[in-house]
């Protein structure tokens, strides 16, 4: 069996574009793939894919390791980068569902088995339109309800960055008090910060927020000082979960070994491959740290992730969009469902997903502004 052909895929996902690629063999076998694309960033995804999908054509796609190692390390000058891991994490999706296919044996089996039956989930995107305590509860309510998540990601803290006036705070505070009186405290409440706070900003915000009995705190600063990351970590009193911007696991082993988080969470589609994905749980659990991958992302994505999440035994929880454009389940045909709070992981060969090209094409992705997720004053703008 070889490659014959590999297709890109850019589809409009209202606020942001999703990417897929479609991989063909001679066999009739084909395997679909996803990268996590970000606002703005689809064009350049397709020009990679473009200019590295000749390390996959004619080659026999169940031989993932020796395609993963040409694509991440032969171009040397910019391996572990952003645009190279994530088409190379698109490839070899798309390949463990060629060999899902073949093998007739569902994904997780071929990573070696499963630990899990049922893969515990959080709802991220839930929280759109208006930013105010009335929006919040109505849209965590309808969220744990009516879709049955358990858990809720969201950024609360508008345009805000670096550090938080007490009046900001404040704000702050009357959204998750709103949500607390609208879910209750069994259901779990994650603050996504992006990075975007200082030092100083991250550990004030934390403890001021502290009594809404926080799941975790996201990205509370950038990654790039390994100790200051430690820091935070020691002086907040909620887990700390980190990762969605590493590519490599000597930056994961790292921040591991300066126990900077709690809870690591790189991105299903930012990796490289699952097999490194499975190395960085293995990381993490050397040193007593749980894996919640970082998966705001598509269908393929997120059967992606059932699949690996299946066999890992540190596993916290993962990530999954509460809400996407209606057309979204025409192109990725699948069965996953929230119920207790948790998806079933697939038995079905491969990653036990069907990918619609065809379907695909008809929704186009467009440029999108590289700040179009929130408005002027931080709301959220999807409809």
């Amino acid at each position: 069996m070889r490659v014959t052909d590999v297709e890109t895929f850019v589809v409009d996902a209202d606020w942001r574009n999703w990417f897929f690629v479609q991989v063909k063999t001679d066999e009739g076998i084909t395997g679909v793939g996803e990268a996590l694309s970000g606002e703005g960033l689809t064009a350049a995804l397709e020009a990679t894919a473009d200019a590295h999908k000749h390390y996959l054509i004619g080659e026999d796609p169940l031989n993932r390791k020796q395609i993963s190692r040409k694509l991440r390390r032969y171009p040397f000058a910019w391996r572990a980068g952003k645009l190279i891991n994530a088409v190379a994490s698109a490839f070899d999706i798309a390949l463990w569902d060629i060999a899902g296919k073949y093998y007739g044996e569902p994904v997780w089996k071929l990573l070696g088995g499963k630990v899990h039956d049922e893969i515990p989930v959080y709802a991220n995107g839930w929280h759109i339109g208006e930013r105010t305590p009335e929006n919040y509860a109505r849209h965590a309510k309808k969220a744990v309800e009516e879709q049955g998540y358990p858990a809720l990601k969201c950024d609360p803290f508008a345009h805000y960055e670096y550090s938080l006036t007490n009046d900001q705070i404040d704000e702050v505070a009357e959204l998750l008090e709103a949500v607390r009186e609208a879910v209750g405290w069994d259901v779990g409440i994650a603050l996504d910060c992006h990075g975007r706070f200082s030092r100083r900003g991250a550990i004030e915000v934390a403890n001021a927020l502290e009594e809404y009995d926080i799941m975790f705190i996201e990205e509370p600063v950038e990654l790039e000082d390994r100790d200051v990351m430690a820091d935070v970590a020691h002086h907040v009193n909620m887990p700390v979960a980190t990762g969605e911007r590493i590519y490599n696991n000597e930056t994961m082993e790292e921040i591991v070994r300066k126990q900077a988080c709690d809870i690591v969470q790189p991105d299903l589609t930012n990796y490289g491959s699952l097999q490194e994905l499975q190395h960085a749980a293995a990381i993490a659990k050397s040193r007593y740290m749980t894996f919640a991958p970082h998966n705001p992302n598509a269908g393929v994505s997120t059967a992606a992730g059932l699949h690996l999440c299946a066999g890992v035994e540190n596993l916290e929880v993962l990530e999954h969009m509460s809400r996407d454009v209606k057309w979204g389940d025409e192109i990725v045909k699948h069965d996953f469902e929230v119920e207790d709070g948790a998806i079933e992981v697939p038995d079905e060969p491969g990653l036990g997903v069907e990918f619609d090209a065809e379907a695909a094409r008809q929704y186009p992705g467009e440029p999108k502004d590289s700040h179009s997720l929130f408005d002027s004053d931080g709301a959220l703008k999807r409809p």
